[in-house]
């Protein structure tokens, strides 16, 4: 079984900290029903960018086979949303358009 994978510039709501971070991280591989945030991932399809969804789903059998490349965590789904944002700002601002998947992976 492959390990979740985080983005290395990880985005993070303002409410996490340092140490917080590796606890989640310990939580999100061993027990995300502990893990009371939202990711956000790279979509996991052709047609989206990114996907927003609770730690919780993270035990379905799905995400077990297929982990996923995490870019943000948020204790709110209102607080992903505003990550997302401030990461289509930087990707306009870096790229000049909205590929929002190419800029994160490097592209």
């Amino acid at each position: 079984m492959e390990k979740i994978r985080y983005y290395k510039s990880l985005y993070l709501s303002d409410d996490i900290g340092s140490v917080e971070l590796v606890k989640l991280k310990l939580d999100l591989a061993t027990d995300p029903l502990k893990a009371n945030v939202y990711l956000i991932t790279l979509a996991s399809n052709e047609q989206d960018q990114l996907d927003i969804y609770h730690a919780k789903y993270l035990i379905q059998k799905y995400y077990k086979e297929r982990p996923p490349y995490v870019i943000g965590i948020a204790k709110k789904k209102s607080d992903a949303c505003v990550l997302v944002e401030q990461m289509m700002q930087e990707c306009v601002t870096a790229r000049g358009d909205a590929n929002l998947k190419a800029y994160l992976i490097g592209e």
